[in-house]
């Protein structure tokens, strides 16, 4: 048997039956250096979460119970910042404030009529992913799918930029080809149309992509059944497609409920600030950046994530209805 003199360097004991055993002490310092170090590298991400997610959201709920107002002096670099307390007097002007209400509820009006772009943008999607997922029916399929999605992986400022050029008045793509003379840039009517038209126009791309993995994973015995009772193809797509598929659309319809509501660059780049265009987005950026009301702008953001909050709730309370679940 060996004695500790013999034992290699790191052991401190032998066993009975001869074999040597780790020092406890030197095992559980190496454990807890490794367990610092994984912890350094963790908390680089977590820092940055606190920083700039949880404190922006703290300090943003503080700030809609006060009347924070940050105003430039005549004095160059001198800015006078008054905050005092006011509790709910910003949600309630808001929604009352012949200064406020009646822009926020413009806004709200202006998002509400934007989310038919929504189904819009699935409806169109959808069916072109049916339409090539057969090959026989659509040859270069592939390059297809890509000039299809360039739109939803290009710059959402450039696209804006585009489709205003396109939508222009008097020299626009548009008007020129249909000899129609629609102000829509102008037009408080038919900006809205025109944003609804861009915005499912520029979801097909993502819809077609998923859409078309879904229909692929589904399998070919459901069809094949459903041909051996006589079903047509209307039929299979209804009652085989959708259902199947409906985990995707689900989702395609939360995210875009929430992109939507969240919309921001329509109305600055597209219609350039238009009141038939202005989001609530706009509206957070138009009084607390530029004005720098941001206890109004605070409030209306709150107001905000509760409402995108609440509707999701309730795509996910009614989803059981009619998303498919194994």
């Amino acid at each position: 048997m060996q004695t500790n003199a013999d034992m290699p360097h790191g052991f401190s004991e032998t066993t009975v039956s001869g074999m040597p055993k780790k020092n406890k002490r030197k095992k559980s310092t190496l454990k807890r250096r490794e367990n610092l170090i994984a912890l350094a590298f963790i908390s680089i991400k977590y820092f940055g979460l606190l920083v700039f997610t949880v404190l922006p959201v703290v300090f943003a709920v503080l700030y809609s119970f006060t009347d924070y107002n940050a105003r430039l002096e005549t004095e160059p670099f001198l800015t006078r910042i008054s905050v005092l307390w006011c509790g709910f007097e910003n949600y309630k002007k808001i929604f009352t404030s012949l200064t406020y209400g009646q822009a926020f509820l413009n806004a709200v009006t202006n998002n509400l009529i934007f989310l038919l772009s929504v189904p819009l943008g699935i409806i169109f999607g959808l069916v072109v992913a049916v339409m090539l997922s057969r090959e026989k029916l659509i040859r270069g399929s592939r390059v297809i799918r890509m000039l299809i999605y360039i739109p939803v992986v290009s710059s959402a400022v450039a696209m804006n930029i585009i489709w205003r050029y396109m939508f222009d008045n008097q020299y626009g793509i548009i008007n020129q080809i249909t000899g129609w003379n629609i102000q829509w840039l102008t037009d408080a009517t038919w900006i809205k149309v025109a944003i609804i038209i861009k915005s499912a126009w520029g979801s097909i791309g993502r819809t077609m992509i998923l859409c078309l993995a879904a229909l692929t994973n589904v399998g070919r015995d459901y069809y094949e059944a459903a041909e051996l009772d006589g079903a047509g193809e209307v039929t299979k797509f209804f009652k085989i497609s959708i259902p199947l598929i409906s985990p995707t659309l689900f989702y395609l319809f939360c995210t875009g409920f929430i992109g939507n509501l969240q919309a921001y660059v329509d109305a600055q780049v597209f219609a350039e600030g238009h009141p038939g265009a202005q989001t609530i987005v706009f509206f957070i950026w138009d009084y607390g950046i530029r004005n720098s009301r941001y206890g109004i702008a605070s409030a209306a953001s709150f107001v905000l994530t509760i409402s995108i909050m609440l509707i999701t709730l309730l795509q996910f309370k009614i989803s059981s209805k009619w998303v498919y679940s194994e």
